[in-house]
């Protein structure tokens, strides 16, 4: 899937409807993921913000259970 014009709050949105969870169990999980006591308003205001930073994304797939892989594009 190419998600180059997809903005973080698309993709995550999008990655959480695949797996059928709320955005707030995943707050959650990535505060158990990172240690981190982070409130769910406040991760979604990230998003919002589109503020997400490549660490988060990592996080965000590894507990959702996606890989990343860049490719190079075929011209």
């Amino acid at each position: 899937m190419i998600i180059n014009d997809m903005t973080d709050f698309q993709l995550v949105k999008f990655l959480l409807n695949k797996e059928y969870m709320l955005q707030k169990e995943l707050s959650e999980k990535l505060n158990e993921y990172s240690g981190k006591n982070t409130k769910p308003a406040n991760f979604s205001a990230k998003l919002k913000r589109e503020y997400l930073t490549f660490k988060d994304l990592k996080a965000i797939c590894d507990i959702l259970g996606y890989n990343l892989i860049i490719e190079k594009r075929k011209n």
